[in-house]
């Protein structure tokens, strides 16, 4: 194990580097040592009510539902979300806001003096230090996004009053397994006895209803208990016998519905007015989010199917209207590539692909066997986010006196969105 040298006057960025410093894996599964040093700081014993979220896409933008549904009754709300896009503040909010550097270089050096020999990776140290500042400020409510699949994740040491599944599908299968059914066991894993499992896939595998049943959860559905019908300017949710009708929001419905149903589950849900003003005042970075009008450019951290499912539904309403679709994309290595580019392969009209240099980034070339693969071959390799959108700006700005309906879509991480945004703000 490392010796730490760092003290509270000690900068975030050399903490989060010793962090990364003191585990020999980056991922390891289990509960055991994180659950130990969780006791030893008294940190599973606090009154702040705690609601898990789990699944494969969604988390962030059902937490950010959630987190404004709650902060417009007065509640304080502390919410946990991983990962960052620029700076690892924004991995904790305290009543929607990210913290100063020393809170958290506070919350770390607790933690370092009471892990004693118990080694933490990176993730289970940051949930850890999360839960500790959220006991400081003693909030009403915490919001824990689950970082990866649900049973064995560092977040489920926590005792919750909901646990919610927003979607699932196929992603870190090493971990997880490769099919569905496998997944949704995992992510299952956060259920409790007698306490709500919201479930908001539109396709629950059976393996989560038969887990659900099996431990006496108090399972609500989606499709079953509570159905939303997603139009273009507006949406309709329904919660058993209740029918209530809202504008169109900017993040996905469904995550919506799954966050207005949690908290009616839980005799939460304010009133109609506060919902209508949460709702249309809702985004959330990174996801189908706009930068630019001129030209139009639009950024989404999608990065595996159902992401970028839904990602080329939201393109194929530009597609309707004539609109030519450009696409930039840098993708990690360890994710299923293929899949995700088939998916938008039908609304993209020209291509152009990026090394991403980061820890796990993918070269352009292994994009570029995925979409020749896919009988895609109007594509155009770059080394770097920067170098590609140095071309394909200046190629828009060119052809925008044929073609003014041009759309720029920059998706497949989150280092590709925060590579992108950099370079839009200068």
């Amino acid at each position: 194990m490392s010796q730490c040298i760092l003290s509270q006057s000690s900068s975030l960025d050399d903490w989060l580097c010793y962090l990364e410093s003191i585990h020999p894996a980056d991922i390891e599964m289990g509960l055991t040592r994180v659950t130990k040093v969780a006791q030893q700081q008294g940190l599973l014993s606090f009154s702040g009510k705690i609601i898990l979220i789990a699944g494969t896409n969604g988390k962030g933008t059902t937490a950010r539902c959630l987190e404004a549904l709650l902060l417009c009754q007065g509640y304080s709300v502390g919410t946990y979300a991983s990962p960052h896009i620029f700076h690892y503040n924004e991995r904790v909010r305290v009543n929607g806001k990210k913290l100063d550097n020393q809170k958290h270089v506070d919350a770390f050096y607790a933690l370092e003096k009471g892990r004693g020999e118990t080694s933490l990776t990176y993730f289970e140290y940051a949930t850890l230090a999360a839960l500790e500042i959220f006991k400081r400020y003693q909030v009403d409510y915490i919001l824990l996004e689950v970082g990866l699949g649900g049973r064995l994740d560092a977040t489920n040491i926590v005792s919750p009053i909901a646990s919610v599944i927003t979607t699932i599908d196929l992603d870190h299968k090493d971990y997880l397994g490769d099919t569905r059914e496998l997944v949704g066991f995992e992510k299952a894993g956060i259920f409790r006895k007698n306490i709500p499992a919201i479930v908001g896939d539109l396709n629950i595998p059976q393996s989560v209803i038969e887990h659900g049943e099996n431990i006496s959860a108090d399972m609500i559905l989606s499709k079953k208990d509570f159905i939303f019908e997603d139009k273009n300017s507006s949406f309709v949710w329904q919660y058993k016998d209740e029918i209530y009708k809202y504008s169109q929001p900017a993040i996905p419905a469904q995550n919506v519905a799954t966050a207005l149903t949690t908290l009616k589950s839980l005799d939460l849900l304010p009133d109609e007015n506060k919902i209508t003003h949460v709702l249309q005042n809702l985004k959330v970075e990174g996801r189908f989010e706009c930068l630019s009008q001129s030209p139009l450019i639009y950024v989404d951290v999608a990065h595996n199917p159902e992401s970028a499912r839904y990602l080329a539904k939201q393109l194929q309403n530009f597609k309707a209207q004539g609109v030519t679709i450009h696409a930039l994309t840098g993708m990690l290595e360890d994710k299923d590539q293929k899949a995700a580019l088939s998916e938008l392969t039908q609304v993209v009209d020209h291509w152009s692909i990026t090394t991403l240099n980061c820890f796990r980034g993918a070269n352009s070339e292994v994009l570029a066997n995925k979409l020749e693969g896919l009988q895609v071959n109007n594509f155009k390799s770059f080394i770097s986010v920067k170098d590609a959108l140095d071309i394909i700006l200046a190629q828009m700005d060119v052809t925008a006196k044929k073609d003014k309906k041009q759309l720029l879509i920059i998706f497949g991480s989150f280092y590709t969105v925060a590579d992108a945004m950099l370079y839009l703000q200068k």
